[in-house]
C-alpha cells in the first residue's frame, strides 16, 4: 500500500496510541524518533550526540546558533595556570590536542544540526516515496503537505481530558500535568512556526481531526486504518 500517513498530536490525546495501534494495524511502519537517527546517519554523525543535537534544535529556537557562537569564541587551547603548565608540559599538549579535536567534531556537528529542517524533510520524503509508514509529527503534514498517497491526521482533546490521562499514565500531579500540556503547546507551535511558517492548529494543513474526548483509542486507530485504506485505493484507482 503506497500511503503514508502523518500524524499531529496534542501532549495527553493519546494520538500516539491511536497512530502505533493504526500501524498494526495497517502493517505500516511506525515512525516518530527514529526520524532523528536516520537524520543523524544523513547528516554523517549517526551516533547519539547528533540526535540530541537535532532534538534540541526542535526545542530550544536558537539553540545551534548559540552553541556556533560560544563554540567560535572558545580558543581551542584552554588556558591553563602557568605552574600547570611548567610540570606537565607534555600531558598539557596531549591534553589540548585531544580537546581541540573535540572541539572540531562539535563545530561539525553543530553545523550539520544547523539543516536539521533539510535533514528531516530527506527521510521523511524518501519513506514517503516508499509509502506503509505513519510519521509522527516532525512536520510531516507540510512536508507532505502536496503528496496525493498522504493523509494528514490531527489528535486533540479538551485540557481536562488531557491532564487526567497525563496524571493517569505518568503519575504526576495535576498542577504538574498542565503545566506539561502548556509547555509541549507551546513547544509545537513554535517549532511549525519556526521551520515551515504555519499554525500547528491550521485545519487546512489536515484531512481527518479526532476530538480524543469521546473517541477512545481503538477507535481512533480503526478510523486512521479506514482512511488510509480509502485513500490507497483512491491514489491506486
Amino acid at each position: 500500500m503506497g500511503v503514508v500517513v502523518t500524524v499531529s498530536r496534542q501532549l495527553g490525546s493519546q494520538g500516539s496510541y491511536m497512530a502505533a495501534e493504526a500501524a498494526s494495524l495497517l502493517e505500516f511502519r511506525y515512525l516518530d524518533r527514529e526520524i532523528l537517527q536516520h537524520a543523524a546517519a544523513e547528516a554523517g554523525f549517526p551516533d547519539e550526540q547528533m540526535i540530541e543535537a537535532l532534538a534540541y534544535q526542535e526545542q530550544a529556537p536558537g539553540f545551534v546558533a548559540r552553541v556556533l557562537d560560544a563554540l567560535g569564541r572558545m580558543s581551542p587551547v584552554p588556558v591553563m595556570p602557568s605552574a600547570t603548565l611548567r610540570e606537565g608540559q607534555v600531558y598539557a599538549e596531549i591534553l589540548n590536542a585531544d580537546l581541540a579535536e573535540e572541539l572540531v567534531a562539535e563545530r561539525e556537528r553543530a553545523a550539520a544540526a544547523e539543516r536539521y529542517r533539510q535533514l528531516v524533510s530527506q527521510v521523511i520524503q524518501r519513506y514517503a516515496d516508499a509509502g506503509g509508514v505513519i510519521v509522527a509529527g516532525r512536520g510531516g503534514q507540510v512536508i507532505l503537505r502536496r503528496r496525493r498517497n498522504a493523509l494528514h491526521v490531527r489528535v486533540y482533546a479538551s485540557m481536562s481530558t488531557r491532564v487526567r490521562t497525563l496524571m493517569g499514565r505518568e503519575g504526576v500531579s495535576r498542577e504538574e500535568a498542565e503545566a506539561r500540556i502548556q509547555r509541549s503547546d507551546r513547544e509545537r507551535a513554535r517549532y511549525l512556526q519556526r521551520f515551515f511558517g504555519v499554525a500547528w492548529d491550521d485545519p487546512s494543513l489536515y484531512n481527518l481531526s479526532i476530538n480524543s474526548d469521546e473517541v477512545p483509542v481503538s477507535m481512533g486507530a480503526q478510523i486512521i486504518a479506514e482512511a488510509a485504506r480509502w485513500l490507497a485505493r483512491s491514489v491506486g484507482g
